[in-house]
């Protein structure tokens, strides 16, 4: 064999090394992994933290209060909803003026003998709106939990003034509750969907 022989054969099978030898690398290489996907759901109680701790234990409440009495879900989604649009869930909220009085979660004048930001009033004002719920004059479903809740509150023997409870221009007893349901739908959802 001749030099020239010797060259032809070798040179196309050290090309053929080198190219299995470049695709090898290309197969070889790692690519980064991508960061796993986290879902972010907003909690209907916020993102700030220290208040949503405090709406969420306080809606919390309401859903346990309601369900020691033997309430239905939507009972207590209905007690929600009035919490909601009455408070926002909050507990002793001082009432809009010119009223000067602490109301308690479902817009009531504070007549509790508790410290107005407590469980406690909480439960106290709970109860009282299942009280209301048991009597022969509420006759909305609990299937439509709005309306219910309103008509619970409207059965309160204090006698239920919507002026007294909705301050703001143009805004209503009907309008606010409904607006109300869908955040107590997920409310109630956050705490109990697990269940």
């Amino acid at each position: 064999m001749t030099r020239k022989n010797v060259a032809a054969v070798l040179i196309p099978a050290f090309l053929a090394v080198v190219l299995t030898a470049c695709s090898s690398d290309e197969s070889t290489t790692t690519t980064p992994a991508s960061a796993p996907i986290v879902s972010t759901t907003v909690s209907v109680f916020g993102t700030d933290e220290f208040i949503a701790n405090r709406l969420r234990r306080s809606s919390t409440t309401i859903v346990e209060t309601v369900e020691e009495r033997g309430g239905t879900p939507e009972q207590a989604i209905a007690a929600l909803v009035s919490s909601e649009a009455e408070t926002g869930w909050q507990s002793g909220l001082r009432m809009s003026p010119p009223a000067t009085d602490i109301r308690d979660i479902y817009g009531w004048r504070l007549k509790y003998n508790l410290p107005a930001d407590s469980a406690e009033v909480v439960v106290a004002a709970t109860n009282t709106f299942m009280d209301n719920a048991a009597t022969a004059t509420v006759t909305a479903s609990a299937d439509d939990p709005a309306a219910y809740a309103l008509a619970v509150q409207q059965a309160d023997p204090r006698g239920y003034n919507e002026k007294e409870h909705f301050y703001k221009k143009g805004e209503t007893a009907a309008t606010e509750y409904g607006a109300a349901l869908p955040k107590a739908q997920a409310a109630y959802a956050e705490l109990r969907g697990a269940q």
